[in-house]
């Protein structure tokens, strides 16, 4: 997952997770900004933080399973999130997702509670055992499921368990975008921490996909699909072919909904397209399927809910490219049907009885005349008017900037940092709005297109919907920092 490992001192990681799960949320801001100012090291803090929330939170409500792990792989995000950016941003970042673990360890839901090890459970042969996993996911023995992967993990080489695990992930990830997300972050986070630290985070990632009731019908059509194209070995192209994005976005946007499976499959067998060329495609036409989406007015009913739902096309859309690398070939052709799938669908729109409702694009993001209006401007004026228009929740003005800040050829560094230090304002819901920036921030990167800049816009419009939503931490954060750091200047 690209994240070079560090090397893990088990008994400093021991100590820091016992000492998060000491502290409480009326005093964590303070503690965790003195413990920054005092020294500590960042990548333990990281390690700690999503460690903690691995292994000490568990269920306690009948619904709310899969919540257990976005402050796990929250922790993930943020710290993706945090690279290269200016010490007080990194350690925004570092608080607020620390903050969240706490939050949740003393949420009756979740705690006090822990993961407890499982003990392994085994068929009569691998492949028994590998069927009744599946079964048990679809049905819901999220309990038994993690005995049996523990089994596994014993008895597969870890490629194929990690292959394994992703390819339950595509399994429901059209209903739930989690089911892929929480397995591929965990796996980020297993990179930099180790197999032996991170396989808990990896059951997570198992029993999301079995805490939820899906629908698996998309992702039977697309194995259907994949074997009757011939696809059951895999894509016959596997390197990424930059040039044949832009024909196959124009073909996605042309098609209806309903037929965008079947032309990703097309595409893998007969017009000589990779994997991860067709997901490239997928990733570009979401971020524009977003920006075709209204903000929810901000005091309608679970509003933050229903305005996070649609963005979580962006995070999926991405996360289906990083998993490629740890896909086999088969797993790989099924992610990228499953792409189209995903484009079927669109953004996930839901009513105020936050049902699923059918995504009928409207008027893109940002509008040619507010674009129009700005063009001229210089790129410091161009960031100031978006730094203004963020917390007035105005996605006009704020996407038109960066959609001239674009024209000016200016880098885009500057732009992306302020966005980041704005999504530090917000305490976020589970840590929301750091994941789905960190996922449109990193497509930005990725792709070397024009229309790359859609995705900095997608990030845009949500951060613009976020920010100043709820700055309690933030502002705690802000003076604990200004307090530590002027008490130990005056101590030198």
């Amino acid at each position: 997952m690209n994240n070079a490992s560090i090397f893990l001192d088990t008994d400093h990681v021991e100590e820091q997770i016992a000492w998060l799960r000491s502290l409480r949320p009326e005093s964590a801001v303070e503690e965790i900004a003195q413990l920054l100012t005092n020294g500590a090291a960042e990548d333990l803090l990281w390690a700690a933080g999503a460690l903690a929330a691995a292994r000490h939170l568990n269920n306690q409500a009948r619904n709310l399973l899969g919540f257990v792990s976005h402050a796990m792989i929250g922790c993930e995000d943020a710290r993706r999130l945090a690279h290269g950016q200016p010490r007080h941003t990194r350690w925004l970042l570092i608080i607020q997702a620390l903050y969240q673990v706490v939050c949740d360890l003393h949420d009756p839901c979740f705690a006090p509670s822990a993961l407890p090890p499982f003990w392994p459970t085994r068929e009569q042969t691998l492949d028994d055992s590998l069927t009744q996993l599946r079964a048990d996911v679809r049905f819901g023995e999220y309990m038994r499921a993690d005995h049996r992967l523990s089994g596994l993990a014993e008895d597969m080489p870890r490629a194929a368990l990690v292959d394994l695990l992703l390819d339950i992930g595509l399994e429901g990830m059209i209903t739930d975008d989690h089911t892929l997300i929480t397995p591929v972050l965990s796996l980020g986070m297993v990179d930099f921490v180790g197999w032996k630290h991170g396989f808990d985070m990896l059951r997570w990632g198992l029993r999301y996909s079995a805490s939820f009731p899906r629908e698996f019908c998309s992702y039977d059509r697309a194995r259907t699909l994949r074997e009757s194209y011939g696809l059951e070995h895999g894509a016959p192209e596997h390197e990424f072919q930059a040039e044949r994005v832009a024909g196959l976005c124009a073909a996605f946007h042309a098609a209806a909904p309903a037929e965008r499976p079947e032309l990703a499959a097309r595409a893998l067998a007969r017009q000589g397209c990779s994997p991860a060329t067709v997901l490239a495609a997928v990733s570009l036409v979401a971020a524009d399927c977003y920006l075709m989406t209204e903000p929810v007015p901000h005091g309608d009913y679970d509003a933050v809910s229903r305005e996070v739902a649609p963005m979580h096309i962006n995070t999926t859309t991405n996360v289906l490219r990083e998993a490629l690398q740890s896909m086999s070939p088969a797993t790989q052709a099924l992610a990228a049907i499953q792409g189209g799938s995903l484009l079927e669908r669109g953004p996930s729109v839901l009513d105020e009885q936050f049902r699923f409702v059918a995504f009928v694009p409207s008027r893109a993001y940002p509008y040619e005349e507010d674009v129009r209006a700005l063009a001229g401007k210089q790129p410091a004026a161009l960031l100031e008017t978006l730094r203004r228009a963020l917390p007035a929740h105005d996605q006009r003005t704020a996407t038109a900037a960066v959609a001239a800040y674009a024209v000016t050829g200016a880098s885009p560094e500057p732009l992306i940092s302020l966005l980041i230090a704005v999504a530090c304002t917000d305490n976020g819901t589970l840590l929301h709005n750091f994941k789905h920036l960190h996922a449109t921030v990193q497509e930005f990167y990725a792709c070397k297109l024009p229309d790359r800049w859609n995705f900095l816009l997608a990030g845009t419009r949500f951060i613009a919907w976020y920010a100043g939503v709820t700055t309690e931490a933030y502002k705690r954060a802000t003076l604990a920092l200004e307090l530590t750091q002027a008490a130990a200047l005056s101590a030198r």
